[in-house]
């Protein structure tokens, strides 16, 4: 189906070749970008809440704030990007293997890039992120949250539905 994209002052929108118009915040990826910057957020606010108010210490902030951030990612990514619909503790185990595959991706272009950028570069930082985001997303695409067979229409035409 033939996609017009034109820009108007609300937001991006797509026509479909039947006439009918597509929100951008209707393509899972930019779902995933949104969750992605409210998941940011809410680990944040977190790790300060118990740095400033529950005395908590430096560790033991980071590792709360990472914990409550990652299942808010994971059951917003679920519900709302995916939409998925498969068992929570399989979907579960599978982003948490996706998050882990999509970090050490991250550390290897970290460690490669600071051969060539040096090692207080912002630039090697950017590329490690880019790659962390690109393989998370299709890993929790494809594997953490795959669309069922009978709906594989929707995953080819990027889940406008």
């Amino acid at each position: 189906m033939a996609r017009v994209w034109h820009v108007s002052l609300r937001h991006v929108v797509a026509r479909r070749a039947d006439g009918g118009r597509v929100k951008l915040a209707d393509h899972s990826s930019v779902r995933y970008l949104l969750v992605g910057v409210s998941n940011t957020a809410i680990g944040f606010a977190v790790i300060w809440i118990a740095l400033s108010g529950l005395g908590f210490g430096n560790v033991a902030a980071n590792v709360t704030g990472y914990a409550i951030a990652f299942l808010w990612s994971f059951a917003l990514n679920r519900k709302w990007t995916f939409r998925h619909r498969g068992a929570i503790g399989k979907g579960l185990l599978r982003y948490a293997l996706v998050c882990l595959v999509a970090y050490l991706a991250n550390l290897a272009i970290v460690v490669w890039l600071s051969e060539f950028l040096g090692q207080r570069s912002l630039l090697v930082q950017v590329g490690g992120m880019i790659t962390y985001t690109v393989l998370a997303y299709v890993g929790s695409r494809c594997f953490a949250f795959p669309a069922p067979a009978a709906s594989a229409a929707a995953v080819a035409s990027d889940r406008y539905t």
